[in-house]
């Protein structure tokens, strides 16, 4: 077989991709994932695609038509041309340039055309911030970093409920930390809800190191004895390990206390417990008292395993006090995934989605890059479910006016409701996952698999997130050193 294969011409390319693929699989940096990934692209040809222009696949004439411009106008110095060209082209999606079929063709990357438009904008709009008064007047640049900021949106980054399955979202956050690329605007519910908080209440310099297991570990630090070496048996979290690990975790601060501290605007979600109550979601402009370790408690509460949470806030003196009377729990049930409600508090319309829910994991899709038959079956059998809740509410919940039954229909009615794909969607490889894993501790060694594993699924996905974050995150680091951080908390 070896000689045979020696003797093919194409043996050695063969083999060096085979052999590239599995450095690729096996990569534990992004500068050498990278780095591999840009010579499997070379090797495949698709270095060359990424080069040439043209395409079916988006509107290359028009973006290569508004970068001429740019450049044409950066070079004579025309900025009333300038300001005209940036009025006309800055969005996300220009020409289909945000399609993420666009970054499922090369290992790393997408066209060269598009990642030189995104550049260009970005490094025109710090060339207008730049000119002197005498050329543009700062009121009328303000008044462009406005409007561009207005039309194009920003980015958010969403991380589901999912037990244990938490460190794959700190593998998710750690990638786009180191890499530059973490956006502003973070909402969680449940497991995502502790990594949410975890970020927004540290600052970018203690973040630095700060994904390891010893520091993210969560309970107490556990080493399978020989009964759980030789059974494969867990013990499960008690709720003492649960308070410690909030307490050392997530520092006493108010939503707004943290928003000041990180400058990131975290919103968590919580559920009612009553079933005419609405959900909430906690964040430094809808509740800025509040305090963050009390919401997450609250996003943690699964019914069955843990009690409902009372929220609290400080007072205008700064004690330590309820928040309104109701009880609340897991913020799964009411928006694990809350787009809509960020899009109105931020301005946001384009969604990073680290997605670790293990109900409804196995048939998690990303149909923005999968052409899924199932699909339409699976929005069927939702809408049967959802309309089962709704009619066994309607027959037996007079019979049962105080029980809890509306309220399991109400939840189960507002998670089959809900969206689970955004426009970057970044899952675990596997999709079936033991129960017990998800309610016990993980050993150093576990937590460190689990991270990496959450760093892997996020590396192919980091171009696309940088080209298509660049302008924003260029527009909000313009405002904010005028004085005008945009759409964030007072």
């Amino acid at each position: 077989m070896n000689s045979v294969l020696s003797a093919t011409p194409n043996t050695k390319p063969f083999m060096r991709s085979r052999s590239l693929r599995r450095a690729l699989s096996e990569a534990h940096d992004y500068d050498t994932w990278s780095q591999t990934a840009r010579a499997l692209d070379d090797l495949s040809g698709r270095g060359d695609w990424k080069l040439r222009e043209r395409s079916s696949l988006y509107d290359y004439t028009t973006i290569g038509e508004k970068l001429e411009e740019l450049r044409d106008a950066r070079k004579r110095g025309d900025s009333r041309r300038m300001v005209f060209a940036l009025e006309e082209g800055v969005h996300g999606n220009l020409g289909g340039m945000g399609r993420a079929v666009l970054y499922s063709k090369a290992q790393f990357g997408t066209k060269k055309l598009i990642g030189d438009y995104v550049a260009t904008v970005a490094d025109t709009l710090l060339h207008i911030e730049r000119l002197p008064e005498q050329t543009m007047r700062h009121v009328d640049k303000l008044d462009l970093f406005r409007r561009a900021s207005h039309c194009y949106g920003r980015s958010a980054l969403m991380l589901s409920s999912g037990g244990m399955l938490m460190y794959f979202h700190f593998g998710v956050a750690k990638c786009l930390f180191e890499q530059g690329v973490l956006p502003n605007t973070i909402s969680g519910s449940s497991a995502g809800a502790i990594v949410s908080a975890v970020l927004a209440t540290h600052t970018d310099a203690e973040l630095e190191g700060f994904f390891t297991p010893e520091n993210i570990c969560f309970g107490e630090q556990w080493k399978p004895n020989l009964l759980e070496r030789a059974t494969g048996l867990r013990r499960i979290f008690g709720t003492a390990a649960f308070e410690h690990t909030f307490e050392r975790l997530i520092p006493d601060l108010t939503f707004r206390e943290a928003f000041a501290l990180s400058g990131r605007n975290v919103s968590i979600s919580v559920s009612p417990c009553e079933r005419h109550q609405s959900p909430r979601l906690l964040n430094a402009i809808t509740s800025p008292h509040v305090l963050i370790r009390s919401a997450v408690r609250a996003s943690c509460a699964i019914p069955g395993l843990f009690e409902p949470v009372q929220l609290l806030a400080r007072d205008s003196y700064g004690k330590t006090v309820p928040y309104l009377k109701s009880r609340w729990i897991d913020g799964v049930f009411a928006a694990d995934l809350p787009a809509r409600q960020l899009a109105r508090l931020y301005g946001t319309n384009h969604y990073i989605v680290s997605y670790i829910n293990p109900v409804l994991l196995p048939t998690f899709r990303d149909h923005k890059l999968e052409s899924d038959r199932l699909r339409p079956l699976m929005r069927m059998l939702k809408g049967s479910l959802r309309n089962l809740a709704k009619s066994t509410d309607a027959k037996l919940g007079k019979y049962f006016p105080e029980s809890s039954l509306g309220v399991v229909n109400k939840v189960i009615h507002d998670l089959l409701s809900q969206d689970y794909v955004g426009d970057v969607n970044i899952a675990p490889h596997r999709r079936f996952v033991s129960p017990l894993k998800l309610v016990s501790p993980h050993t150093n060694e576990e937590i460190a698999e689990v991270i990496l594993e959450g760093e892997r699924q996020t590396w192919p996905r980091v171009e696309m997130i940088r080209n298509s974050s660049r302008i924003s995150r260029t527009l909000d680091e313009i405002l904010r050193r005028a004085g005008e951080p945009g759409l964030v908390a007072s």
